[in-house]
């Protein structure tokens, strides 16, 4: 039999009609674990590589319902792209598009967030033209204009999908909000304004409590908070997380685990705003307006990052903008164990442990849970196993060559599966002394920034321009 039936073979026994095995942005509820079973214990493009299928340009994850596997990307000549690919085989089974300005939203991919699916709807969310519903077969549903909106590096979050809404975390500088729109028709549910959220990059998460109705947990500027899901009503919230929020809250043992941690830009060698604001007008305010310009400020490396407390983007900072400015160089976060139960701040009572080691944490990747412990991978690649009754970090080494990390780490099959930057891609055992099974690279010059999938025996790669299928051919 050849490779590609015996890949087919294996899926299809796994592939349980259209129910979605990785449903969204790090698979079903952002949890970053499946269902898969029997995955590969190296991830090797001269060993175990199915099929490698180039795509449009992105940084979004695949997702994948049964033998569809939904995908979104970019060209250079100002098209989006929403593609469905035969998961078996890396065909392409159909491919809308839609066009859009052309501009790149910072340093970001105007394809960044990651489709969300469940199994006969796909919903694709774009910066520059908002929220679409597909049919399995690609025929458009509905189209949600969304924008413009006012983050530095353009929108990030995915959509959520829980019963039938969609869900949308929009952290954005003056105007963030969150909104849910019915999955059939579009139409908007509810939506709820979010003063003093600046922006983020977050994806929320969806918590059911036994006994109790389920919440939206968002994590965003320097507040973890719970939402009810019918009408978005604010139930609680836990004080303390870092200015900018990156990471999916996941969920274990009926806690809540939420990697809110930033460097403080001071940390991060740019400067920083010091004193009070009516000392630096005395000191810097040239022109008298009673705000400070950027061309005013002295410290050329912080005047690249003026834009952080700019809101509204005039180059101008007013008190408000000022006050904002020292607090991203004083407030840094933690890793969060919420026990959210009641009502109200719950940041005294509800907070089970806080890890504030920043050796220890990333400001980019979410956290994976399995078997008692949570790990989480930093930027360089040092990989961590914190235990989760306790909060203390156990095992931490760095795994294979020195590399950035923006894709998080996922699990299936009592494996970890990481994948750096450079093209990296490491298989770990998990455990409380964690060991690495193996390290392998993409080619030369491949960029990997999206998180991977797993599904029926397999694990799908994401790079910058093509999209690799690992699993074992026996």
């Amino acid at each position: 039999m050849s490779i590609s039936s015996l890949l087919t073979l294996s899926l299809s026994l796994l592939a349980g009609g259209e129910a979605p095995q990785w449903g969204g942005f790090r698979g079903n509820n952002g949890a970053g674990t499946g269902s898969a079973t029997r995955l590969p214990a190296t991830l090797d493009p001269e060993g175990n590589l199915m099929w490698r299928m180039d795509v449009p340009s992105g940084y979004s994850s695949p997702t994948i319902a049964g033998k569809d596997l939904y995908l979104t990307g970019t060209d250079d000549k100002a098209k989006l792209f929403t593609l469905c690919l035969d998961a078996y085989s890396g065909e392409e089974r159909w491919r809308k598009e839609l066009a859009y300005d052309g501009k790149r939203p910072g340093q970001n991919s105007p394809a960044a967030p990651s489709p969300a699916t469940d199994g006969e709807h796909v919903y694709a969310l774009f910066h520059h033209v908002g929220l679409v519903a597909y049919d399995k077969t690609g025929k458009e549903l509905w189209k949600k204009p969304l924008g413009p909106f006012n983050i530095p590096h353009g929108l990030s979050t995915s959509p959520v999908l829980h019963g039938d809404l969609v869900i949308l975390q929009v952290d954005q500088d003056d105007g963030a909000y969150l909104v849910a729109y019915d999955k059939l028709t579009g139409a908007e549910r509810w939506k709820i304004e979010r003063p003093g959220v600046a922006h983020g990059y977050a994806t929320p998460a969806v918590y059911e409590p036994a006994g109790r109705a389920p919440e939206l947990v968002v994590s965003s500027s320097f507040q973890i908070a719970g939402y009810s899901l019918d009408k978005g009503e604010k139930l609680w919230w836990v004080d303390g997380a870092g200015w900018q929020s990156k990471a999916v809250p996941v969920f274990a043992g009926g806690q809540c685990f939420v990697n809110a941690y930033i460097p403080t830009i001071g940390e991060m060698q740019y400067g920083s705003l010091t004193g009070t604001f009516e000392e630096a007008l005395a000191a810097h305010d040239a022109d008298k307006d009673g705000k400070l310009a950027d061309s005013e400020w002295p410290d050329e490396k912080l005047r690249q990052l003026w834009f952080l407390f700019d809101k509204d983007g005039d180059r101008l900072v007013d008190a408000d903008d000022f006050e904002f400015g020292l607090r991203l160089n004083r407030e840094r976060g933690a890793l969060f164990a919420i026990q959210p139960e009641g009502k109200g701040d719950l940041t005294q009572k509800g907070v089970r442990w806080k890890l504030e080691d920043r050796r220890v944490l990333s400001d980019s990747t979410s956290p994976v849970i399995l078997d008692g412990f949570l790990y989480i991978v930093t930027d360089g690649g040092i990989l961590t196993a914190v235990d989760l009754a306790s909060g203390k970090p156990g095992k931490q080494e760095r795994v294979g060559d020195s590399d950035s990390y923006f894709a998080s780490p996922v699990a299936g099959d009592g494996k970890l599966y990481l994948c750096g930057l450079q093209g990296q891609l490491a298989v770990v055992k998990a455990g409380a002394e964690w060991e690495v099974l193996s390290v392998t690279h993409l080619e030369e010059g491949t960029e990997v920034w999206a998180t991977p999938a797993l599904a029926g025996h397999a694990v799908y790669v994401r790079a910058k321009n093509a999209l690799y299928c690992f699993e074992d051919p026996d």
